[in-house]
């Protein structure tokens, strides 16, 4: 047996990320950065012929905000890009810009190292799962897993608590995303039941709050609005917003301390001290609270319980330390929140743990503590879908198009699951298989994330003829399909030609054209 030293956990974050690894004593421990800290701000500055990752970077969004891109995990598998200097950059390449800083940062403390587990929200889609698995592969990583984070943080806890027997939920907001998942803890195992959030939500949108509050006293004091093009160029708006948002971070952070705190801010000359107090937060940020409070009730009774039946709530994300926060969740669950595994590092101390998990499942010997290495390498981690997947199909000949689900949300990880469906035209030669997500009948409010091609079919083939669909989820969430023509016996590879994240698949002229009807 190989002995190896353990891989690393990486939380690839909206605003911060974190490294982690499992030290020869056998405990999850984040790695600082080359600045000597244990977060590293996901900002990256292009700076002539120099690409900067981090605090310096983070620095830069006030001075010079066209040359630095941030919260680029929200664009994850879209169709956005950066251009600098004739020179186009996909959420991706600037995600692997992030993870090389990372990762390179890591080997200066622990050597040579490139396997990691990598984790992604609980409600990213197949697109977003696959596109953050191609940057970390860009940036020299060999992913060994990718780990939903609220997952990671509930490995984390139970590899701290050891619980028996303990149903809880676990509340991830981050810098830009929320999760929200259910599981049950028994000792060495852990289980999901449900998951869900959203991809666009976390301590930002918060930072947003108050930065339109900033915009509305500085018009009512000084009557300019800033967001007006005749009151600030475009270049001086971009500076005096970058500002702001970094006051309005810092304010945040300050309100979570304190009861009140003080913002001075300048523009077109002007100058404006702000007084805020935490009460006049927390009343301009209900709607968010209200929009969180409803995604949590969501999962957890689409799950098939109640708030009262949970024994532990984690809290989980540097914006979860938002008193407000923390009082909705325990007005929710009447249970205080557990803070015990540090919430901005909780999910990479369990993505380590997770990462010297599937080492073992390779193979591998670690050079940990010989019990710690038992309770690892017989730990076992179920995972869930966030998301339904299916085809848009027709009801029959003639009837009307819907989403025909194959793997509903919650579906344990791996998952597989077949259906047959019919073609509808006499003579194709091809057929296109469009892959939806999405938890509505309607193929127009779902999202369409790819297609699968069924090419080189007989010539005058009847209609109405069988196809079988097979979908398989992996250990990773990443989709993988086959569609198979049963009368030539005829498969496609299992590659999906995966679009960006577009809603209304249902208006797709090529979809229209192939659509295959649901056999009954």
């Amino acid at each position: 047996m190989n002995e190896v030293v353990p891989a690393l956990g990486i939380d690839l974050g909206t605003t911060f990320s974190v490294v982690a690894q499992v030290s020869k004593g056998g405990v999850p421990t984040t790695l600082p950065n080359s600045e000597g800290s244990p977060t590293t701000p996901s900002v990256v500055l292009f700076d002539g012929d120099q690409v900067i990752v981090g605090a310096i970077a983070r620095e830069a969004m006030a001075t010079d905000p066209e040359l630095v891109v941030q919260l680029v995990k929200r664009r994850m598998g879209s169709e956005w890009v950066f251009e600098y200097r004739s020179v186009t950059y996909r959420a991706e390449h600037i995600s692997a810009l992030i993870v090389k800083k990372l990762l390179r940062d890591a080997q200066l403390l622990v050597g040579p190292v490139v396997q990691a587990a990598v984790t992604v929200p609980a409600y990213f889609n197949d697109t977003m799962r696959a596109a953050t698995r191609q940057a970390a592969e860009m940036a020299g990583v060999q992913v060994l897993g990718l780990l939903s984070e609220p997952t990671a943080a509930a490995i984390a806890f139970g590899y701290d608590k050891r619980p028996q027997e303990l149903r809880g939920i676990v509340v991830d907001l981050g810098g830009g995303t929320f999760d929200v998942t259910v599981l049950e803890f028994d000792h060495q195992d852990l289980t999901v039941k449900g998951t869900g959030g959203d991809a666009y939500l976390g301590g930002a949108n918060f930072d947003k709050i108050l930065f339109d509050h900033f915009v509305a006293q500085f018009d009512r004091e000084h009557r300019i609005d800033i967001r007006d093009p005749d009151a600030l160029s475009t270049e001086d708006f971009t500076q005096v917003s970058q500002d702001w948002l970094l006051r309005a971070d810092r304010a945040k952070h300050d309100l979570s301390a304190r009861d009140r705190t003080v913002v001075r801010l300048q523009a077109a000359s002007l100058s404006m001290r702000l007084e805020i107090t935490r009460r006049a937060f927390e009343t301009m940020s209900a709607v968010l609270l209200d929009e969180l409070a409803e995604k949590i009730v969501d999962v957890v009774t689409t799950a098939g319980y109640a708030p009262s039946d949970f024994g532990a709530v984690l809290a989980v994300g540097g914006a979860t330390r938002m008193p407000m926060v923390q009082e909705r969740i325990r007005s929710l669950f009447k249970v205080t929140p557990d803070t015990s595994v540090r919430p901005d590092e909780a999910v990479a101390l369990g993505a380590a743990l997770f990462a010297a998990r599937c080492q073992m499942e390779e193979g591998y010997g670690l050079m940990i503590e010989p019990e710690a290495h038992a309770f690892i390498e017989n730990m076992n981690v179920t995972d869930v879908s966030a998301h339904s997947l299916g085809i848009s199909a027709f009801e029959g000949v003639g009837g009307r198009r819907k989403m025909e689900v194959l793997l509903g949300r919650n579906s344990p990880l791996p998952s597989e699951k077949s259906q047959t469906f019919f073609t509808m035209h006499e003579g194709d030669t091809q057929i296109v298989v469009p892959i939806l997500e999405g938890d509505g009948p309607d193929p127009e409010d779902c999202v369409r994330i790819g297609k699968v091609v069924i090419d080189g079919l007989p010539p005058n083939r009847p209609p109405h003829r069988p196809v079988t669909v097979t979908m398989h989820y992996d250990r990773d969430g990443i989709l993988k399909v086959t569609a198979r023509d049963d009368d030539s016996e005829t498969i496609v590879s299992t590659e999906i030609e995966r679009t960006g994240r577009t809603v209304g698949a249902g208006k797709d002229p090529a979809a229209e054209a192939v659509m295959s009807a649901r056999v009954h």
